[in-house]
């Protein structure tokens, strides 16, 4: 029998369809532990799993041989705040309000919005947060305050447990240096002089005031171009201290029994690419290949979709040649490395705990990162690079390595972590399903499309990715939120031929029909792209 799930159901009656219906099958896992680690800015092109010889990721490759690993995993806004804004309540940008970095999270969002932890606090799973899981935790007050455990700037009043970290007594020092910020001598005076500029202006402004924000901007631009040795080792370093932080939890969990959710969020890959020394000896520079996917081939792109040609963190105020290119693919993957080497730490501890049999482990990250694709770095695009994410989900006792290569979204987190545990949907507006069909039948036919937004200056862009091809729109930001808004820019690539979306046949005449068509699904929105079922 083949069913087709009535489009103007709320989604808290389509989420409970699905759970009900799609994944009887299952063994019950609500009683299971969960670890969700989401590192910042981690491309799934630097990941081994995905196909990438050349940066080394044992532990997330090792981690994907007992999950189940999505190749078609998208962000709904390639910038943190957004991201993570959408993630954490089940809701689209377009929902919540959130386009931006500067935009103040908790009171932005729709007053009935709620978040995962909120949803978990009255059961009785304990959970805790470490490190970065809202774009700055110490401004989402009411939604950091539902964790029974904060590592890392909890907000004003916070009630529960403020969690310490001790270096053990006989670690190592950190290595002696003669610099500050950078090895690069001649960009750490810089950075110096700009520290004293921002203390300056800081010492007689309010925080978010022009002349604070002009403050670090003076220094911020500076620090995110640092590339290179971080001057400390693993043990002494801020995301190896949330990593140990982490495991001395799992340990915790396992001596009290007690059932939690422990969220792990790194810094790096994020910029500055900074890491222990280390992680850069892992790699012969030399050899690391620049991406083919150079601005020269590039065909037809509005400078829209490019950033007008600007970068926002590294190379905005250096210059990009073969040499300093190669040198941030460099470090883009020490960081890498090193987190694959934290996230090693977190999975050890898991199984030496004995909890390694009853803990789902779910790896994803924000959004992607650009490595000079289109003459582009970083994040804040709607091309692959930015909007893709990995993605891979491991349950004790049912993933066993498969590969799904149905389309998912970072929405789908919430209600699906609310299917995992067996508890109710917080409300009937989340914006996302469940994706636990897919860890019964990773080949069951699935979402039609994913939907992206991404602001660039004056433009505001949505995007639509189906499997074969991206259509991409980008209309005056103060028609952003309205359907029938005209275009002022098209895109449109097939994939499977145009890997790098290089190629943009949008408004050619032998793509009329295809565009007309991707055109009608961006407009249609997500609730006419959810999946039919048999």
């Amino acid at each position: 029998m083949h069913y087709k799930l009535p489009l103007l159901l709320p989604a808290y009656i389509v989420s409970l369809i699905f759970m009900g219906m799609l994944h009887a099958k299952l063994p019950d896992i609500s009683k299971m532990n969960i670890l969700f680690l989401c590192p910042e800015d981690w491309s799934a092109a630097a990941i081994g799993a995905y196909g990438n010889d050349s940066v080394l990721t044992p532990n997330v490759d090792e981690l994907s041989k007992s999950s189940i690993l999505f190749t078609k995993a998208y962000c709904q806004n390639p910038v943190c705040n957004p991201s993570r804004s959408s993630f954490n309540t089940g809701l689209r940008p377009e929902t919540t309000g959130v386009y931006g970095n500067p935009y103040n999270f908790e009171k932005v969002i729709p007053a009935w919005a709620t978040t995962i932890g909120e949803t978990l606090r009255d059961h009785p799973i304990k959970t805790y947060m470490v490190g970065k899981l809202f774009h700055h935790n110490w401004e989402a007050v009411r939604q950091s305050g539902a964790y029974d455990g904060i590592f890392g700037s909890p907000p004003d009043g916070y009630q529960g447990r403020v969690l310490k970290y001790s270096v053990p007594k006989g670690t190592p020092q950190n290595p002696p240096k003669n610099w500050t910020y950078t090895s690069d001598l001649e960009w750490d005076a810089k950075m110096i002089e700009a520290m004293k500029i921002r203390k300056e202006l800081w010492a007689n402004s309010e925080k978010g005031s022009k002349q604070w924000d002009r403050g670090r901007e003076v220094f911020q631009s500076l620090q995110a171009e640092v590339i290179g040795d971080s001057g400390d080792i693993a043990e002494r370093n801020p995301d190896g201290k949330k990593a140990r932080v982490v495991a001395e939890l799992i340990q915790e969990c396992s001596e009290s029994g007690e059932q939690f959710f422990i969220t792990y969020g790194s810094s790096r890959p994020h910029t500055p690419l900074i890491a222990p020394r280390k992680y850069f000896d892992l790699y012969d520079r030399s050899k690391l290949k620049i991406s083919p996917a150079s601005k020269d081939k590039d065909i037809n792109i509005p400078p829209v979709a490019k950033r007008f040609g600007r970068n926002w963190d590294i190379f905005k105020l250096r210059d990009e040649t073969t040499e300093t290119a190669q040198a941030a693919i460099h470090a883009y993957y020490a960081c890498a490395s090193f987190i694959d080497d934290q996230i090693g730490l977190i999975l050890s501890t898991l199984e030496q705990s004995g909890l390694a049999d009853n803990t789902i482990v779910i790896f994803t990250s924000d959004h992607g990162f650009h490595l000079g694709e289109h003459g582009m770095w970083s994040k804040i695009s709607l091309f692959e690079q930015s909007t893709r994410v990995p993605l891979m989900i491991r349950i004790p006792g049912v993933t066993s390595g498969s590969i799904c290569e149905e389309i998912v979204e970072l929405v789908d987190l919430y209600p699906s972590f609310c299917d995992i545990l067996g508890i109710d949907l917080p409300h009937d507006k989340l914006e996302g399903i469940s994706f636990l069909p897919l860890i019964e039948d990773p080949e069951k036919s699935w979402k039609k499309a994913a939907f992206s937004s991404c602001r660039q200056g004056s433009y505001m862009g949505r995007s639509v990715r189906t499997k074969s091809h991206r259509y991409t729109e980008w209309v005056d930001i103060k028609e952003k939120n309205q359907v029938n808004a005209r275009p002022h820019f098209t895109e449109l690539y097939n994939l499977d031929v145009d890997s790098f979306e290089q190629n943009n046949l949008a408004d050619k005449s032998d793509y009329v029909s295809l565009q007309t068509q991707l055109a009608s699904v961006l407009k249609s929105g997500w609730k006419q792209a959810l999946p039919t079922y048999d």
